[in-house]
């Protein structure tokens, strides 16, 4: 009799048990497709800047850096309200995310487009997506299983874009952008040991701000032109995208929803299609069909892992 009591018993706790790990992996499952969609509304967003940023360019890419950065410190502000932890490892990662990538990557960035054409700047600019999985063995080797689906991305973005003219310099500043923004990531990556992502937004908004203004006095002065589109690119890019982005790393993990941003300029070169009324080309074709079934990949390999 007791045995059968503690048999009971056990069953009992080892059914237990098992819904409660089904119900703990439908939330991660939740979570994680949440994560996913936020990375893709995220790229939505991202895609309208490099338009905006080109059709209101001023002569001067670091007024256009401050531009951009106006927006994302006016949207970041209100977090403040929600008290995030502030401590010293928050703002050592997240100024460091915010300095490597939006700062100096996006400064870099908008230089290469005054000497590049624009379809290959913004393909080697996205470099990061292969980068940052190489980067993150130092994490972990689970990493490196991306690596092949990000070269993927790559490889359709190539094709779509096609090729263009522009001078070494200019190419070489949009690699310079991508290293950045693949460092700045494994510093948002660590950033999330110290706060919240509503720290990492305020964290960043500020840093980015301050950054921008510190390189534009220390490199040309104290004279500043405000562009409007570009700070409406920055509006919707940095101040909307970023957050977005920022929530779909806390759901779904780094390597995911970073490779999903390379939908952003195949958004963009859509846009430009349709505003242009062009055609696609079987080369275009391909590589739009390539960055898909990549991005698809790295999606089932998120998930198992």
């Amino acid at each position: 009799m007791l045995y059968l009591q503690l048999t009971l018993i056990t069953s009992l706790g080892v059914l237990f048990l098992m819904l409660r790990l089904t119900l703990n992996e439908e939330r991660n499952m939740l979570a994680y497709l949440l994560g996913i969609v936020l990375a893709v509304i995220a790229s939505f967003t991202w895609a309208v800047s490099p338009i905006l940023y080109r059709v209101g360019a001023t002569d001067s890419a670091l007024d256009d850096l401050i531009s951009n950065s106006l927006g994302a410190f006016i949207l970041a502000m209100p977090f403040i309200l929600l008290k995030p932890p502030l401590n010293g490892g928050a703002w050592l990662y997240g100024t460091l995310f915010a300095v490597l990538g939006p700062v100096f990557g996006t400064y870099v960035f908008l230089i290469s487009l005054r000497y590049a054409d624009v379809g290959i700047a913004n393909v080697i600019s996205y470099a990061y997506v292969v980068m940052l999985p190489i980067i993150l063995l130092v994490i972990s080797p689970s990493y490196l299983v991306y690596t092949w689906p990000a070269i993927l991305i790559m490889i359709g973005l190539y094709l779509i874009m096609g090729s263009g003219k522009g001078t070494f310099y200019g190419y070489f500043m949009s690699l310079l952008s991508a290293i950045l923004y693949a460092f700045s990531f494994l510093a948002l990556y660590r950033a999330y040991d110290y706060t919240n992502p509503w720290g990492i937004i305020l964290i960043r908004g500020i840093t980015l701000m301050i950054g921008a203004l510190l390189l534009k006095i220390a490199i040309e002065g104290f004279r500043i032109r405000v562009s409007s589109k570009v700070f409406l690119g920055g509006l919707i890019s940095y101040g909307v995208g970023g957050p977005l982005y920022v929530l779909s790393v806390d759901y779904a993990g780094i390597a995911v929803p970073t490779l999903i941003t390379a939908l952003s300029p195949v958004i963009t070169e859509i846009l430009a299609i349709v505003k242009l009324k062009e055609r696609l080309n079987l080369k275009s074709s391909l590589g739009f069909a390539i960055v898909i079934i990549g991005i698809v990949i790295a999606t089932l390999i998120g998930v198992q892992v």
